[in-house]
């Protein structure tokens, strides 16, 4: 299973740039203001959760620091993606954008309880996911922003 979640990510990745190069080709797109916040908010997501978690560990949750802040970094990436994902598909009607998105949000349903996520990644995977999820989070922090330089309605 983790293969499969590692193999979607990367293909997260890659779908992201593409559909952002489309876009930016695309001279007509635009996005409403609504979005523009929307895609504000999902620039800096996971880095409030983890800023959250980060503080909730530190007071409360003493035991596994290190599992606790990967498992709240991936799956707050995959939620982000999910929401980014359906948004990408409401500005550019790719139902590839939708599927992705569902696929997103099932992985991150499946990885949220932590006992899951500690039984699917261990050892050194813990730290591959750590960097696919750097990798997820620079890709949709670029793709965020040269979407919200295109023109607003």
């Amino acid at each position: 299973m983790q293969y499969i979640i590692f193999a979607s990510s990367l293909l997260f990745i890659i779908y992201i740039y593409a559909v952002t190069k489309d876009l930016l080709i695309d001279t007509q797109a635009a996005i409403k203001k609504q979005l523009y916040w929307i895609f504000q908010f999902l620039k800096f997501a996971p880095v409030l959760a983890l800023g959250i978690l980060t503080i909730l560990v530190f007071t409360y949750l003493h035991t596994e620091p290190g599992i606790r802040f990967s498992h709240a970094w991936n799956v707050s990436l995959f939620w982000t993606y999910a929401t980014f994902l359906f948004f990408i598909f409401r500005l550019t009607k790719k139902k590839l954008s939708l599927f992705f998105a569902g696929i997103s949000f099932l992985i991150a349903i499946y990885n949220t309880p932590l006992f899951r996520y500690e039984h699917l990644f261990h050892g050194s995977s813990v730290l591959i996911s750590d960097i696919i999820g750097v990798f997820m989070f620079l890709f949709m922090w670029a793709a965020t922003s040269k979407i919200m330089t295109r023109k607003l309605i």
